[in-house]
C-alpha cells in the first residue's frame, strides 16, 4: 500500500471537527512545506537557478498561496482573477491563458509583474496594440502528449492549446519585429503523468525546438518552463512519482541536447500544481 495516498491527519480532523461546522477543508501546513521543498530541492541539485511555479488553478486559497510564496515559488496563472491574487501577494511568475481578451493581456502587461506566455500567434497583434513588453514567452506545443486519462492531455496533434512546433520560429520572429527584446518557451503537455522518464522526453524535444529556433531566427531562448503534469498516486497500489529521477532525466536531457545543439543552456523553471 502506497502511504502516501492513505495518509491523513486523524487527530487533526477528530479536533477540527469539534470546533468547525462541516463541511471544511483542512490543510496540513507542514506537509505543504514539505512537499514545495521536495520539489526544489530534487531540481536545485542539477539547476541552482532553478525557479518552481505553483500552478495557481489547483488552488487559489490565499493563505496558502502565501505559504508557497515564502518557500520560493513564484505563480502560473491562467486567468486574469489569478493574476489579481498574484499582484495581491506581490508573486513573480508566469500567465499563460487560452483565448485571453484584451483586457485581460494589457492587465498582465501593465498591472502585474507576471512574465507574458502567449498560447498562439494571432496574440501578437494585440500585444502590438497594447504595446509590447520585454520579456515574453511562446507556449509550445511539441507535438507529444501524455496523461493520467485521455482528458488530461494537452499537446499533440489533436490539442487546442499552444503554438504547434512547426510554427514556433515564425511565433518568435514576429515578436522580435514589434519590439521584444528578451524571450522565454513554454509547454504543458498533459496532467497527472506518472511515468518519470517522461519527463526526458518532451525536456529533450523542447531544447531540440529551441535549437531550431536559434537556427532560424537567431533569437535566443533565456528561459524554458517545462510545465507541470507532475502526478500524483490516487490510488493504494499506484507508485507515487521519484521527483528527483525526473530531475536527472530534466539534467540528462539539457547535458545531451545542448552539447549536440551547441545552444547555451535556458534557466529552467517547472509549474507543479497537484504535485
Amino acid at each position: 500500500m502506497n502511504q502516501n495516498v492513505i495518509y491523513y491527519p486523524r487527530q487533526a480532523i477528530i479536533k477540527a471537527a469539534a470546533r468547525f461546522p462541516t463541511p471544511f477543508f483542512l490543510y496540513d501546513e507542514k506537509r505543504w512545506r514539505q512537499n514545495c521543498r521536495r520539489f526544489t530541492m530534487a531540481f536545485k541539485k542539477f539547476f541552482p537557478n532553478f525557479q518552481p511555479l505553483f500552478a495557481v488553478k489547483a488552488n487559489s486559497n490565499p493563505t496558502l498561496l502565501q505559504i508557497t510564496l515564502e518557500e520560493g515559488f513564484g505563480f502560473d496563472c491562467s486567468s486574469k482573477a489569478e493574476v489579481w491574487l498574484a499582484k495581491k501577494l506581490k508573486g513573480t511568475g508566469m500567465h499563460t491563458g487560452n483565448y485571453s481578451t484584451i483586457d485581460e493581456l494589457e492587465y498582465v502587461i501593465n498591472q502585474s509583474r507576471l512574465i507574458l506566455n502567449l498560447d498562439d500567434i494571432s496574440q501578437i497583434k494585440t500585444i502590438k496594440k497594447i504595446g509590447p513588453p520585454q520579456t515574453i514567452s511562446f507556449r509550445i506545443n511539441p507535438g507529444i502528449s501524455k496523461g493520467g486519462m485521455i482528458s488530461l492531455y494537452t499537446a499533440g496533434p489533436n490539442a487546442k492549446f499552444g503554438v504547434p512546433f512547426e510554427h514556433a520560429s515564425e511565433a518568435y520572429s514576429k515578436a522580435k519585429k514589434i519590439g521584444v527584446k528578451h524571450f522565454g518557451i513554454h509547454m504543458m503537455t498533459g496532467s497527472n503523468i506518472l511515468d518519470e522518464k517522461y519527463f526526458y522526453n518532451i525536456t529533450a524535444k523542447l531544447l531540440e525546438i529551441i535549437a531550431q529556433i536559434k537556427k532560424q531566427t537567431e533569437i535566443e531562448i533565456e528561459f524554458m518552463n517545462i510545465g507541470g503534469g507532475f502526478g500524483v498516486a490516487y490510488k493504494p497500489n499506484e507508485k507515487s512519482l521519484d521527483i528527483e529521477k525526473i530531475a536527472r532525466y530534466v539534467r540528462r536531457a539539457f547535458k545531451e541536447q545542448c552539447d549536440r545543439f551547441k545552444i547555451p543552456p535556458p534557466r529552467l523553471m517547472a509549474e507543479p500544481g497537484r504535485y
